[in-house]
């Protein structure tokens, strides 16, 4: 099957920068959501999102079907493995916010560029040039250096940076095999089964976990249903989208603007006033952005 013509690169950056600042919403929504579990508020942010996809896609879905019936059997452990570590990065991540600081969180999660360009070369055999190198290294001065002004070890923090760091792990294999699958399944279908798998996954933690999936306020769900809606379900549809279309390590450092953006909107709506060092490291982040980005491609 051959693949739909890309859009000109700087229509696909923008988006991608829109997407960016739809994900970096999700902090906030979930700050919201209270003392809510985060293996439930993973579910229902899966769990809405396949159902407005589903709804809005049903069209896409069946003029597509035929690629369905194409794909082998190993594509479709792929879909269900992607979704899967989907639910797993919404897990472990949310779940660290609960255990570790906000900045911490953000900033060990925020290492996933690394594992991109490991994993990518290694899986995708996207070579990255000494320019990027250059990129992963200056957008890592930043976050540690935004990080590091709150880095404290003691053992109450420790569980909730382990998960911060290994959300990273899964997100970097979502977008690879994102990536991978490409040239196989079209955009439409390929989200509505990674968002279906993703959920029922959430949905046998929660009732593994024994936790209650209904009884919550009212504000409580609509925070759950927005973060569905905003977030993922435009904001992770779009990086999907944009995975396509751009090498995984340059969507990962992308992504390293949430840690910007999440920042001044918890300034804004909770007065949390970043430390000093977050204007001394924000720069490099954003340089290590940009150089990445104006690279001229290799694919």
């Amino acid at each position: 099957m051959q693949s739909k013509p890309s859009p000109p690169k700087p229509i696909t950056y923008l988006i991608l920068i829109f997407a960016v600042f739809m994900t970096s919403w999700a902090s906030i929504l979930i700050r919201w959501c209270g003392e809510t579990p985060a293996l439930v508020i993973s579910f229902y942010r899966l769990w809405w999102s396949f159902l407005l996809f589903g709804t809005f896609s049903l069209a896409s879905v069946r003029r597509h079907f035929w690629q369905l019936k194409g794909l082998s059997g190993s594509h479709f452990v792929l879909v269900f493995i992607a979704g899967a570590m989907l639910a797993l990065h919404f897990a472990t991540w949310i779940a660290s916010l609960q255990f570790t600081t906000v900045a911490q969180s953000l900033v060990l999660e925020s290492t996933h560029p690394v594992f991109a360009v490991w994993f990518s070369r290694i899986w995708l055999k996207e070579k990255s040039s000494y320019r990027t190198g250059i990129a992963v290294s200056v957008t890592l001065v930043g976050i540690f250096l935004i990080g590091g002004y709150d880095l404290t070890f003691a053992p109450g923090y420790f569980i909730g940076d382990m998960l911060a760091l290994i959300s990273a792990v899964f997100v970097t294999f979502y977008l690879l095999i994102a990536r991978y699958l490409r040239g196989h399944i079209d955009l439409s279908p390929y989200l509505l089964m990674v968002y279906g798998s993703a959920t029922l996954v959430l949905l046998l933690l929660n009732l593994s976990a024994g936790h209650e999936l209904i009884r919550y306020t009212w504000t409580v769900h609509l925070f759950m249903f927005l973060l569905a809606m905003g977030p993922t379900g435009v904001g992770h549809s779009l990086i999907n989208w944009a995975a396509r279309r751009i090498q995984v390590y340059k969507i990962n450092l992308m992504l390293l603007g949430e840690l910007i953006l999440a920042s001044l909107l918890a300034y804004l709506f909770f007065q949390e006033v970043p430390a000093k060092m977050f204007f001394v490291g924000g720069p490099f982040i954003v340089f290590g952005i940009a150089l990445a980005l104006t690279e001229p491609s290799r694919d």
